[in-house]
């Protein structure tokens, strides 16, 4: 459990580690590459389970001419949704990792809050990967739940980002954010 006396000592060694000008300079591409995880995810999920869907229907196997047709005449629909909204959440966490990017890595390892924000979003991340499997093993009975894929995409989004700005706001982070936008400025 965290007090404020641990949180205050871990504002100021984020912003020691922000502020030493000797600190490596965060790659973007590294920063892309960490916010596409998640929407990547969704996508997989959804072809796959878009694909699975249209071979059990069709009675045919799972054939990449199959995937190709579908998505070329038009049908993969949940496909198209869920690039798009794996677009917005790329766009809409970015920010987020290339700040926590720019914070020098012994720092990040060392903070008790940064450990505690790790440790809410491995489970964030587990609740979000479990609950697209079983709406990918629920498409079996019903076509319907295809369109379930991206919509759960989509409202984790919101969901996620109302824990953060709740957790923003349980501990105060807020004017840490302030402060190191300052700073990187």
């Amino acid at each position: 459990m965290l007090t404020f006396n641990d949180v205050n000592r871990d504002f100021k060694a984020i912003l020691d580690g922000v502020a030493d000008a000797n600190r490596p300079v965060p790659s973007t591409l590294d920063a892309l590459k960490v916010a596409s995880v998640i929407p990547l995810i969704g996508v997989i999920f959804s072809t796959i389970t878009f694909w699975a869907v249209c071979a059990n229907l069709s009675k045919q196997g799972m054939s990449v001419n199959l995937l190709v047709d579908g998505i070329i005449s038009g049908d993969a629909i949940p496909i198209y949704m869920s690039v798009v909204i794996g677009l917005a959440q790329m766009i809409i966490v970015l920010p987020y990792v290339s700040l926590y990017h720019s914070i020098p890595v012994e720092v990040r390892n060392s903070t008790a809050l940064i450990a505690t924000f790790k440790k809410g979003l491995a489970k964030g991340v587990f609740i979000y990967v479990i609950l697209l499997l079983a709406l990918s093993l629920a498409c079996f009975k019903n076509e319907t739940f295809l369109f379930s894929i991206p919509i759960i995409m989509f409202l984790a989004t919101f969901v996620a980002s109302l824990i953060v700005n709740l957790q923003v706001t349980k501990y105060g982070v807020g004017a840490l954010i302030d402060k190191l936008k300052k700073i990187l400025n």
